[in-house]
C-alpha cells in the first residue's frame, strides 16, 4: 500500500469511528435526544418539560425545520416528539419513528403549554438541560 491510500484509509477509519447518523439539524435533534433521555429516566410520560440552553443551541434550533413534521420548525416540537415518540438509544436518528399521528400529539402538547424553554446562564457554548417533570417526580 502506498503513502497515499495508507492516508486514506487512516482518514476513513477517522471518519467512522467519529461520525454519527443524525436526522436534521444537529442541534435540535439533541434537545429531541435530551428530551427523550430525561423521559425515560422519568419513567412515564412528564406533565412539564423545561428545557435550559446556551444562547449559541437556543439561536442555532429555533429556525430550523424538523424532519417528519411536515414542515414545522423549532425547538417546541423538537422537545414534544422527543417526549413522545423519541428513544435515545436512536441516538442523533432520536425521531426516526415519528409519524402523523405523533406530530397531532405533539402539536398538542405544545398547545396545552406543557413546555418551557429558556436560556441557561453559561458560558458553555453547547449547553442542553432538559427537565421532565410529573406530579412530584423529576428527571
Amino acid at each position: 500500500m502506498n503513502r497515499n491510500e495508507n492516508m486514506y484509509t487512516t482518514y476513513v477509519e477517522i471518519l467512522k469511528s467519529e461520525l454519527v447518523p443524525a436526522m436534521g439539524c444537529t442541534e435540535p435533534i439533541a434537545v429531541s435526544l435530551c428530551t427523550a433521555r430525561a423521559t425515560e429516566t422519568l419513567g412515564f410520560m412528564p406533565e412539564k418539560i423545561t428545557v435550559l440552553l446556551s444562547p449559541n443551541v437556543l439561536k442555532n434550533a429555533m429556525g430550523v425545520g424538523i424532519p417528519g413534521t411536515g414542515g414545522m420548525i423549532g425547538l417546541p416540537i423538537a422537545v414534544a416528539l422527543g417526549a413522545l415518540i423519541g428513544k435515545s438509544e436512536y441516538q442523533l436518528e432520536v425521531l426516526r419513528d415519528c409519524n402523523p399521528e405523533a406530530v397531532a400529539a405533539g402539536k398538542q402538547y405544545i398547545d396545552e403549554r406543557r413546555i418551557n424553554i429558556s436560556l441557561k446562564d453559561t458560558d458553555e457554548k453547547l449547553y442542553i438541560e432538559v427537565i421532565c417533570s410529573a406530579g412530584d417526580k423529576k428527571s
